[in-house]
């Protein structure tokens, strides 16, 4: 029986072989990878201009340590035509502050400075208007805060103790239509008397005569065309003297009907007047 042939045991290169192909493998692998990479030039530019302004001017040169040289961390001066250039700088809106109590406080003078000559400026056309009047000491043309007041006269509007107004003097309330009828102000006709009780059969106290000579002067007013739904008028009676009732020179003066022009501003701030309205 022949011997079996004895193996020959030696070093062999297949191992050289596999580690070749794994290289070779891993080379072709990255030159893909290299091959269809894309490389976003303008994102790379934004973000080299975002950290250039998040870090400030990056230093050019370290200090060298004792025993070394100085190593360059950045090139000098850069060409400009080969600079990087990135996004403008981001600029800076300037926003208004918020209004303080004082900005208020401003606002609020200068609408009661403008409100004021307003008014001002409507009292005086009416006194220019009605000046002839003024001067015969039929009416009076005054302004409170938000209102202009044209004050009726009794002793040339009424007789006394009577609604009925004196013919000689509807003339005077028909002008007074007349420079109302194209404003847009809320019109409230107010009568007054003195503190004398009335004697007359017809009105049962001082309230229903001052009402009476009111509606008596809206609708006069009415008549000339001033639109009804700006109209109302109301009776005070001896309420709201002007003068003391101790002499008959103040009582004259308290026997009044009075014509209060209010603009619309007035009614937003102040919507009602004192007291109840007489239609």
């Amino acid at each position: 029986m022949a011997r079996a042939r004895r193996r020959k045991v030696g070093s062999s290169g297949g191992w050289l072989t596999t580690y070749a192909d794994m290289v070779t493998l891993l080379l072709t692998f990255f030159v893909l990878m290299l091959s269809i990479s894309v490389v976003d030039v303008e994102r790379y530019k934004a973000v080299a201009e975002t950290l250039r302004n998040s870090f400030g001017s990056l230093p050019t040169e370290r200090t060298a340590a004792p025993g070394e040289s100085a190593v360059e961390l950045a090139p000098g001066a850069a060409d400009p035509d080969s600079t990087i250039e990135g996004p403008p700088p981001t600029q800076l809106i300037e926003l208004d502050a918020p209004p303080t109590a004082d900005t208020h406080q401003q606002s609020a003078r200068a609408l009661e400075d403008l409100r004021r000559q307003q008014l001002d400026e409507r009292a005086a056309e009416l006194r220019s208007t009605m000046s002839d009047a003024i001067a015969a000491g039929d009416i009076e043309i005054e302004t409170t805060d938000d209102t202009v007041i044209i004050r009726i006269k009794e002793n040339a509007s009424f007789p006394s103790g009577s609604a009925d107004m004196q013919r000689a003097f509807e003339p005077v309330v028909d002008r007074i239509a007349d420079d109302l009828v194209d404003s847009d102000d809320r019109i409230v006709v107010t009568g007054y008397t003195d503190d004398v009780p009335i004697r007359s059969g017809r009105f049962r106290s001082n309230w229903d005569l001052s009402a009476a000579r009111a509606v008596s002067v809206l609708m006069s007013l009415r008549d000339q065309g001033i639109d009804a739904d700006r109209l109302s008028a109301r009776g005070m009676g001896e309420n709201n003297p002007i003068a003391p009732n101790d002499s008959d020179a103040n009582r004259a003066l308290n026997r009044r009907v009075e014509i209060a022009l209010i603009p619309a501003w007035a009614d937003v701030d102040k919507p009602q007047l004192d007291g109840q309205p007489i239609d």
